[in-house]
Order: structure tokens, then C-alpha cells, then sequence
């Protein structure tokens, strides 16, 4: 099952950014210069975050991401940040239900550097209420 999710999740994101090149082929006009584009392909580098399915879906019983997931995310982190918030962004289009919590601590997790990804326009996940809350409102 782990491994159809991998495979639907990288088919989804070859087509939506596939979609997304044809569009903007032919919004662009002839005349107007190109303004700076991220650098590679996303397509080719999500590939990396595949691992970090397992641990990234919603509902997961995986307590921590892979070894593989951490060296795949610290790949993209490397060599194009964009990608990961691509990724994030359309994640719910493509019909995958993540874990936002688990993917703004996804650095964390795996003791990379990495720059927030609140960076990314994600709004990040509300913050569990604290023990105390559910005793002062409910009793």
C-alpha cells in the first residue's frame, strides 16, 4: 500500500507541474522578458520526498521520518527550498492528506538546517492546546 501512495504522489505532482509548464508556455508572451525562475525542475527533485510519505500522511503510525525520508528532504533542501513548498501547496489538489504538523517539523525531526516553512505562504498548523486548556474551559 506504501508503495501505490509513492507512486500516485509522484505521478500527481509529474502531471501537476507538467500542467502547470504547458500554462505558462502559453500565458507567456514572445516580447516580455523572463523574470528569474527557481533553479531545476521540480518534477525531477520531489522525487527525493517520496520517503517522507509514510511518515508525512495524515493518520500515520510512524513516529518519526525515515532515515531515507531525512536524507531525501535534505537533498531538496539543497538544491531547490521552492520544491518542498511547491509540494506542500498542492499536496491537498492531488488528493494526498498531510500532516502539516509533522511536515513544519520535518527539519526538526531529522536535524537538518533548513529554512521555516512558514517561508513557503503555508499557513502553519494551529498549536495543540496546552494540558491545562481542556481542564480550565471544561470543568
Amino acid at each position: 500500500m506504501e508503495k501505490t501512495a509513492r507512486v500516485l504522489f509522484i505521478a500527481c505532482i509529474l502531471v501537476a507541474w507538467g500542467g502547470g509548464a504547458v500554462t505558462a508556455l502559453e500565458t507567456s508572451s514572445p516580447s516580455a522578458s523572463p523574470g528569474p525562475q527557481p533553479s531545476g525542475d521540480c518534477s525531477e527533485v520531489i522525487y527525493n520526498l517520496s520517503d517522507c510519505l509514510d511518515f508525512l500522511s495524515k493518520g500515520s503510525n510512524h513516529t518519526k521520518p525515515g532515515s531515507n525520508c531525512c536524507s531525501g528532504f535534505e537533498s531538496v533542501i539543497k538544491s531547490n527550498f521552492h520544491c518542498i513548498c511547491e509540494a506542500i501547496k498542492s499536496s491537498s489538489d492531488l488528493g494526498l492528506d498531510l500532516n502539516l504538523t509533522r511536515a513544519f517539523t520535518l527539519s526538526s525531526d531529522c536535524a537538518i538546517s533548513a529554512p521555516p516553512l512558514k517561508k513557503c505562504g503555508v499557513p502553519a498548523p494551529p498549536a495543540p492546546p496546552s494540558p491545562g486548556t481542556y481542564d480550565m474551559i471544561y470543568n
